[in-house]
């Protein structure tokens, strides 16, 4: 990779004057009722507001516009774009609520959104999770049982995370257990689907007879999960997706599209370890790695761009899938109650692209970031984060074509 030590020596400067804070939820508004049944009050609510400032300095790299530090976007053809950005629109707001019913058990809800919708960067109010769960049922907007929200690298600024951790929102009907009331191995299984105003799983080719198509199948989720008594747990889950087309042979003149379908599958195991220290701090390690088919979509950073599948070349109005294995490990330690820092490698592989409208026949990418950071508050801490990638395309004829990208990030997230 070709950087240049001097400019990150600037760039780290810069961000040491940055600003995060810690992921303690404080509740702005806290409501219960009066009335109480089971013991506690018939009706709680609270609203929780967290106000987060992304703050960016690419150093090289083409990624700038983008609060992310999505490196399967670095266009390896193009020439390095320093930039400062800063922005608020990761803001969020979430409404939660629980409900005591007769029969002694409880309903929860949430709805949560942040700023990040609406084209051009125009920071609209975005849908980010609206979910009832009842028992051991969940309904509507949520992490996606093919991967799991308690894998989060703490106290990371960049909240779209390694490139090839599996992490996505999606509209699902969700069972989850435990083998044995008192045990910690437990199972989940989901029917799951993306909202239909995102249709971008995979890149559609018209010339090529491939379009666009409603689904007619969601996708089907199988987990198992074992969790540990100080929170942290074991996963591996297995997803299927039949994936929908539309398909015409444009050799034949045809003026039809027929639906068509091209089965995905998916594996993930996921880890997250605690290490108790005799001062009593907790350090955190966690790991993951998938492999599958048609399965970009429920990457966090990759998800939407189109990586699923592409255009058979030779077979007109047939869409293959692409190979894909990833992954990504972390390790956060804190040195003090107030100083932690945390280190985070990962990346992701593409391949099975040389029939297809792809222009590339492998796509590899490299993440790799630091974090700093220091507690000012409880809800409000201070911090950096460096971030260094690398895409590579294998092209035609055996050519390999790369392109690095460092950014510093800097910002606020105020939890109230």
């Amino acid at each position: 990779m070709n950087t240049t030590f001097t400019k990150v020596s600037v760039g780290l400067l810069l961000a040491g004057c940055s600003l995060i804070t810690t992921q303690a939820n404080a509740q702005l508004i806290k409501y219960e009722s009066k009335d109480s049944l089971n013991g506690k009050p018939k009706i709680s609510s609270a609203l929780i507001g967290r106000l987060k400032l992304n703050g960016i300095y690419d150093i090289s790299g083409n990624l700038h516009g983008n609060s992310s530090f999505l490196i399967h976007e670095n266009d390896v053809f193009g020439r390095n774009k320093p930039a400062f950005w800063v922005d608020m629109r990761q803001s969020q707001l979430r409404f939660t609520t629980t409900t005591q019913l007769k029969n002694g058990k409880e309903i929860r809800s949430m709805l949560e959104g942040d700023f990040e919708g609406g084209p051009n960067r125009t920071s609209l109010f975005r849908l980010r999770h609206a979910w009832i769960k009842y028992n051991n049922f969940t309904l509507g907007q949520n992490w996606s049982t093919f991967g799991d929200p308690d894998l989060w690298p703490a106290s990371l600024l960049d909240w779209d995370g390694p490139t090839g951790m599996v992490l996505s929102r999606r509209i699902q009907l969700n069972y989850r257990n435990k083998f044995n009331p008192k045990g910690k191995a437990g199972y989940e299984v989901a029917v799951e689907q993306m909202e239909p105003r995102r249709l971008f799983d995979y890149t559609s080719s018209v010339d090529l007879g491939v379009d666009y198509a409603p689904r007619r199948m969601p996708d089907m989720i199988g987990a198992l999960r074992y969790d540990y008594d100080n929170g942290g747990f074991m996963k591996v889950a297995g997803i299927y997706r039949n994936i929908g087309y539309d398909s015409k042979n444009v050799l034949d003149n045809a003026t039809d599209y027929k639906f068509k379908s091209a089965n995905g599958w998916g594996v993930t195991g996921m880890a997250s370890i605690f290490f108790n220290k005799k001062s009593g701090l907790v350090n955190n390690l966690q790991a993951q790695f998938n492999v599958g088919k048609g399965i970009s979509d429920y990457f966090l950073a990759v998800g939407g761009s189109g990586l699923d599948g592409f255009a058979n070349e030779n077979k007109l109005g047939e869409l293959d899938l692409l190979n894909v294995h990833s992954g990504f490990i972390s390790y956060q330690r804190f040195w003090t109650p107030k100083f932690h820092t945390m280190v985070i490698a990962s990346y992701n592989h593409f391949s099975g692209a040389e029939a297809t409208a792809s222009p590339w026949n492998e796509m590899t990418n490299y993440h790799f970031t630091l974090n700093f950071s220091y507690n000012i508050l409880d809800n409000l801490m201070a911090g950096f984060e460096p971030q260094i990638g690398y895409k590579e395309l294998h092209l035609d004829q055996g050519i390999k074509k790369g392109k690095d990208a460092v950014r510093i990030n800097f910002g606020m997230l105020y939890n109230f």
